[in-house]
């Protein structure tokens, strides 16, 4: 886990891409949107073709916001999964009580599909610029997708347009525990001359 910068020096870009990881265990410490809020101002200027700017964000920091979205997780998950057990639905109000902030990407969807794959490239930089901004103040989060994010009745619990979509709901945290990094394959190995 990198020092704050309270301890020491910013990381470097490298440090920061190298040693960030996904966080799934938070201390139970308070995120706020004022801390959260300047790291967004900075990923921002991620590389988005001609400035579209696809993205807006919706967050819970606060009991209360949490409670509202995991009822209406809760309702998703209930509509996908009607034979569901009361264990396990407990099991994700626990878990969301305890993440102490999260923040929901959302996507414009352009009708053209050359624009909407450039938009989605361009938040995804994003979300990789606000993780690595938070890994050098000390705060991690998990970049979570799945089904969740493109269905229509949770899109529209949540107040989405229909030109939106989610591209990520992020759990972010001061880590309790940071996992081993996992080895990837060498680049090397993966770079071929063009002929």
């Amino acid at each position: 886990m990198p020092e704050t910068k309270q301890q020491k020096d910013a990381l470097t870009v490298r440090d920061a891409v190298r040693y960030r990881r996904s966080i799934r265990k938070f201390k139970d410490t308070p995120v706020t949107i004022e801390q959260l809020q300047p790291l967004l101002e900075d990923a921002v200027y991620a590389p988005n073709h001609k400035i579209t700017e696809p993205w807006r964000f919706l967050y819970a920091v606060t009991d209360e916001a949490k409670a509202t979205f995991v009822e209406r997780f809760i309702a998703f998950f209930q509509r996908n999964n009607p034979d569901a057990k009361e264990e396990k639905i407990n099991q994700y109000r626990d878990y969301f009580s305890k993440v102490p902030a999260l923040l929901l990407v959302v996507l414009k969807e352009d009708e053209n599909p050359v624009v909407r794959n450039d938009d989605f490239a361009a938040v995804s930089a994003l979300i990789q610029n606000l993780q690595l901004l938070a890994w050098d103040q000390g705060i991690g989060m998990v970049w979570k997708s799945g089904r969740i994010l493109y269905d229509k009745g949770f899109q529209q619990d949540m107040g989405l347009k229909e030109n939106e979509r989610f591209a990520a709901i992020l759990h972010i945290g001061y880590p309790e525990e940071v996992p081993e990094e996992k080895s990837r394959q060498k680049a090397s190995s993966l770079l071929t001359e063009i002929k």
